[in-house]
């Protein structure tokens, strides 16, 4: 058993311990975003439900048109519609997958295809996560946020929306892909700032896993 006077010699240095503690503040929120909409958009599950089998009831009843109204409403237009039911499966699958992203990150949950990150200290997986992040996944979001915003423009500017008599405003599922993408780069620089925190106090990790030896 390791004891407490052993646990206390082995403390990185004071200074090492304030930039660690910093960076775990600066993470912190960060973090906390990612996970907290992620929580909030798996409840988008059950909507989806019902509203897969708002469409399966129309379709045995034979009903196009739920239910519709004289002005028009902002994504539904004039009426609810056995195509705008589905049109808003895709719209909320969408948004789920996008945001859930950063909540798969943050829980570990997302699928790993490094090989050698199992095998290293808990250090070396750090700093593969840190320049996986900063050479790669930042900058993936980033580019991709950023050549999508004139795609989604084009949708605002145009009106664009369904032809077949469902969704309208399209522009709103389209902006979901960039804010979805900067969201995942947000928590992933979280992540960065989380795992120097752990690389400079690897006491973060042991209370993390108190039972790790």
């Amino acid at each position: 058993m390791t004891s407490y006077t052993d646990s206390t010699s082995s403390a990185p240095p004071p200074l090492r311990y304030k930039i660690a503690h910093l960076l775990a503040i600066i993470a912190f929120p960060l973090i906390g975003l990612g996970r907290w909409l992620g929580r909030v958009s798996s409840w988008l599950v059950l909507v989806v439900m019902f509203m897969v089998l708002t469409t399966v009831v129309m379709n045995a009843l034979g009903m196009n048109e739920l239910v519709s109204w004289e002005n028009k409403i902002f994504l539904l237009g004039n009426s609810i519609t056995i195509n705008s039911a589905t049109e808003m499966q895709w719209h909320l699958f969408g948004l789920l997958t996008l945001i859930g992203g950063s909540y798969a990150l943050h829980s570990d949950t997302h699928v790993r295809v490094d090989l050698v990150h199992h095998h290293l200290s808990p250090a070396g997986k750090h700093w593969v996560d840190i320049i996986g992040h900063l050479v790669m996944l930042i900058p993936f979001c980033v580019l991709i946020a950023w050549l999508s915003k004139h795609f989604v423009q084009m949708s605002y500017v145009s009106g664009e929306q369904s032809n077949y008599g469902g969704l309208t405003d399209r522009f709103l599922i389209k902006a979901a892909l960039p804010a979805g993408l900067i969201l995942l780069a947000v928590s992933a620089l979280g992540q960065v700032f989380d795992r120097l925190a752990r690389i400079l106090d690897p006491r973060r990790d042991a209370q993390e896993n108190p039972n790790a030896e």
